[in-house]
């Protein structure tokens, strides 16, 4: 039961600081390599799974909601973003989603990328990668420091 409690609260540090928390299982609470990237990609995993379900309906509600408003829709920030999404696509957001965390990029690829077939294992499979090279470098920082 305890084990449980410990892994949810690192499920829950998953999604809240994905970067940070390679880092705090591995130098500050001793876990392993296996361990710890198998514990931050599922929890990165829930997060997407349900941000992206949920993601989906808040979009829905505000689009509902701001074509009755009549909102702008064309803005110099609006072109900016769809420039760099044309650019960059799926595979840019995943590049830098470990720096942006799980909320964010589940939220930009669920507004932006909802048309791409599997995209919800994509970003899944994104913080795995991030996971392994996160975890790499904090058990190399560890190694390196007595």
């Amino acid at each position: 039961m305890e084990y449980l409690a410990e892994l949810l609260g690192w499920w829950l540090l998953a999604v809240v600081k994905f970067l940070a928390l390679p880092w705090i299982m591995v130098l500050a609470s001793d876990k392993g390599f296996v361990e710890t990237v198998l514990v931050s990609t599922s929890g990165a995993a829930i997060g997407i799974t349900v941000i992206s379900f949920f993601g989906d309906k808040l979009f829905q509600y505000l689009s509902k909601r701001a074509n009755r408003r009549g909102s702008k829709v064309f803005s110099n920030s609006r072109r900016r973003l769809v420039r760099i999404k044309n650019k960059f696509g799926l595979k840019g957001l995943l590049m830098i989603g470990g720096f942006l965390s799980v909320p964010i990029t589940t939220l930009l690829a669920t507004k932006y990328f909802t048309h791409e077939k599997h995209m919800v294992p994509k970003v899944i499979f994104g913080f795995f990668l991030w996971s392994i090279a996160l975890t790499s470098l904090a058990v190399l920082f560890k190694n390196i420091m007595p």
